[in-house]
């Protein structure tokens, strides 16, 4: 059914020419609030606060900015924003959210983790179209290339974590294990995750027995050459159930890995006894008696678990109850893998759980799969002190740092997972915090962002994405009682168009830019780019999403809503298209039928609103996709724009908006639209 609705953007006026030279403003504080005197260095611009921590600075056109925060006494930080972000802030133009820089004292440390590492499979044979990011003859440089943006956020950490999801080998071996999905990653990646400054990985997952006992030989071969620590394997199970101790800042820290399941193919891909070699298997009796041997051996033991369900929102009562199981017998900290997508924090019983650490660096197509965070812990010793969630997008499989709207979405997902959980977050800068003493606090999340939603007749989507992650929204004033509410998610959360072309990286969500398909910033709704379809003739052009999106949940009340200008009349119309359960991706693709949701006689002149309702898939389907088709209808050439695209998948019903239980339920979702 297509519905034209009015749109409310709340950058609806920002000019959408080429960005200018801008004066951007900030204030930076200790965990107490205090202000700090620090030196901030911004795009290679030597900046200082003045005394009372404040700065401002007149800095070069830029579509990114990178600020790097220093103090003495000070563990440094680093923020990362877009022009766009800035521009469009709701509560000071061009001004960045106070940022928080924490204290160094006797004994802390910093820990920064990521989640599941890979530079195998598609990195070097990519689907057609797309570009080789490995290639066999600049293995290290092109590592390296992929890493850099996060380098600057890892080297300054004390200890540095990723769990290496994959094999280590030269080449493939001919004999692998009986499974559908193997991973063999070159050694330079290696040379380059230490070069990004990362000292550690975890080897207790489902890939590190991929190519049997060739491949583990050369794996652990690899790492002791490049002198690259690791433990969660080894080729017997004593030997994979071992500690790597890790001395940092007086403190010896135990780091375990865990595989949570043995495998349904023989052989099996965990290690057994003296005979076989692989991951340990991570049973609740194997995970507490190794936690009980590190503390009898004056370690304190982090846990890192591979288990749970592929792209699920909570982890499996399995995993939670060997996690709460190894924090129970004396863990100071546990953190899981394995779902691809980031899951809540939990802090229990005064330590910290991480439920799912996404993806570091994987060649996933996965829309969900793509939205990542970085997790930085600090700790006094065994006492956790404090976290910070640094938002990661991993943009045609290159990790990148989360600007806009993909920043908003990363975290607004990781804040109302650990709210259920009773953990509560702040913001810092650009970043996500749990602090002591309000992790479990409900009005942890209470910041001085609010905004009345405007009262327009008749239906109406209102986009909340460009929001801060922990706004809060009051209901509308003077609004009939009959006004019915309801909330949603964008599942692309890259619909404006704004970060395809940051970083240099790819972008692997729209089909790809030729002539007639491009972004552009020849024209914008919002902010300085759109999507540009050009159709010449009496013909049509179809983009649109270049791969599935694949978390979703079935059967959901869907909207695409989107933004369209043309110079001539044009018809647009939007397609869906599903992957059936057992499809494969490529046939699916090319193959599958193309359904018609609905259409809409664009004229020439101003932007107009589109929304169009459907219901996702039910049954029978892994994932879907919309596309885009613009028909000329003048006979002359037609330029149509879009910009401001969104998948909406809605979680709530309609509610009274005088219902005290939906006010709590606003900060968790993107998304509200208005029926009278």
């Amino acid at each position: 059914m297509l519905r034209i609705t009015v749109m409310i953007i709340f950058w609806l006026l920002l000019p959408t020419h080429a960005y200018a030279d801008v004066v951007i403003s900030g204030h930076i504080q200790d965990e107490a609030g205090a202000p700090i005197s620090a030196s901030i260095i911004v795009n290679g611009k030597q900046l200082a606060t003045q005394d009372n921590g404040d700065f401002s600075a007149q800095l070069d056109a830029a579509e990114v900015f990178r600020f790097s925060f220093s103090a003495d006494g000070f563990f440094p930080a680093i923020h990362t924003f877009s022009r766009y972000e800035l521009a469009t802030s709701e509560t000071e133009p061009n001004q960045i959210p106070p940022v928080t820089l924490v204290a160094r004292k006797q004994g802390r440390t910093l820990m920064v983790f990521g989640g599941d590492a890979m530079m195998g499979r598609r990195f070097s044979k990519p689907f057609k179209g797309e570009p080789a990011l490995m290639r066999a003859d600049h293995r290290l440089d092109d590592a390296k290339a992929i890493l850099k943006h996060m380098k600057p956020y890892l080297e300054f950490a004390d200890f540095a974590s990723v769990n290496l999801e994959t094999q280590v080998i030269e080449a493939e071996p001919a004999l692998k294990a009986p499974k559908s999905v193997t991973f063999f990653t070159p050694p330079e990646t290696i040379d380059a995750l230490q070069w990004a400054g990362v000292d550690y990985v975890t080897l207790g997952n489902n890939h590190t027995y991929d190519y049997l006992d060739a491949g583990l030989n050369a794996t652990l071969k690899h790492l002791r050459e490049r002198g690259m620590a690791y433990s969660g394997a080894g080729l017997t199970e004593s030997e994979a159930r071992r500690s790597y101790e890790a001395r940092l800042n007086s403190n010896r820290y135990g780091m375990q890995g865990y595989v949570g399941w043995a495998g349904s193919a023989r052989p099996s891909q965990v290690a057994e006894g003296d005979t076989k070699g692989g991951p340990p298997l991570g049973s609740f009796k194997t995970i507490v008696a190794s936690v009980t041997r590190d503390r009898v051996q004056g370690l304190s033991p982090i846990v890192q678990y591979h288990g749970s369900l592929e792209y699920g929102g909570e982890p499996s009562l399995d995993t939670e109850t060997r996690l709460k199981g190894a924090i129970d017998a004396g863990a100071v900290m546990a953190l899981g893998h394995h779902p691809h997508v980031y899951q809540g924090l939990e802090v229990y019983k005064g330590k910290l759980i991480a439920w799912s650490l996404g993806n570091f660096t994987f060649d996933q197509y996965f829309y969900t799969a793509q939205k990542s965070a970085l997790l930085y812990v600090w700790m006094d010793g065994e006492n956790f002190h404090r976290a910070e969630v640094v938002p990661v997008y991993l943009k045609g499989y290159i990790p990148t740092p989360a600007t806009g709207e993909m920043r908003h979405a990363i975290l607004k997902r990781i804040s109302m997972l650990s709210a259920k959980r009773g953990t509560h977050m702040v913001a810092s800068g650009g970043h996500a915090v749990i602090q002591p003493g309000t992790a479990r606090s409900s009005e942890a999340t209470s910041l001085n962002y609010s905004s009345s939603l405007a009262q327009l007749a008749g239906k109406t989507v209102f986009a909340l994405t460009h929001r801060p992650w922990d706004m809060q929204v009051s209901t509308v004033a003077n609004a009939p009682r009959e006004t019915k509410y309801r909330f949603g998610r964008d599942l692309l959360s890259r619909g404006d168009f704004e970060s395809y072309h940051t970083f240099g990286a790819p972008d692997r969500s729209w089909l790809d830019q030729t002539a007639a398909a491009n972004v552009t910033d020849t024209d914008a709704h919002s902010g300085t780019r759109s999507l540009k379809i050009t159709v010449p003739g009496k013909t049509s052009v179809e983009t649109g999403m270049r791969k599935f999106t694949r978390a979703y949940k079935p059967g959901s009340p869907t909207t695409i809503a989107a933004t369209l200008k043309s110079n001539k009349p044009a018809t647009v119309v939007f397609l869906y298209q599903k992957r059936g359960t057992r499809d494969g991706l490529t046939a699916a693709l090319e193959g599958n039928p193309k359904i018609e949701l609905g259409r809409s006689v664009i004229q020439p002149g101003e932007w107009q609103q589109v929304a169009i309702d459907f219901i996702s898939p039910r049954v029978g389907a892994r994932s879907f996709r919309f596309l885009v088709e613009a028909q000329n209808i003048s006979g002359e050439v037609t330029t149509v724009y879009l910009d401001d695209l969104a998948l909406v998948e809605w979680q709530t019903p309609y509610r009274d908006e005088t219902n005290p239980a939906l006010k709590p339920t606003i900060n968790d979702f993107s998304h509200v639209q208005i029926r009278q």
